[in-house]
């Protein structure tokens, strides 16, 4: 998470981070199961989370098979 951008605009005030595809595997690992006691904030966060890695993870796996088929 090198890049963090924050909008500061009265009204518009959000926070976007930029999380590489090798860090997502580590915050699932702070998330491990969806709690009913969070905010719905951090179960969207979660659920984002949880698609992404899937996603990357399908890309690494298409990629080495890419890669592979190519030798």
């Amino acid at each position: 998470m090198d890049r963090i951008y924050m909008n500061r605009i009265p009204g518009s005030e959000r926070i976007h981070i930029e999380i590489a595809s090798h860090e997502v595997a580590d915050l699932l690992d702070d998330l491990p199961d969806e709690n009913p006691e969070w905010f719905d904030a951090t179960k969207k966060l979660r659920a984002i989370l949880a698609q992404a890695d899937k996603d990357f993870h399908k890309a690494r796996w298409d990629n080495a098979a890419a890669t592979e088929g190519a030798r």
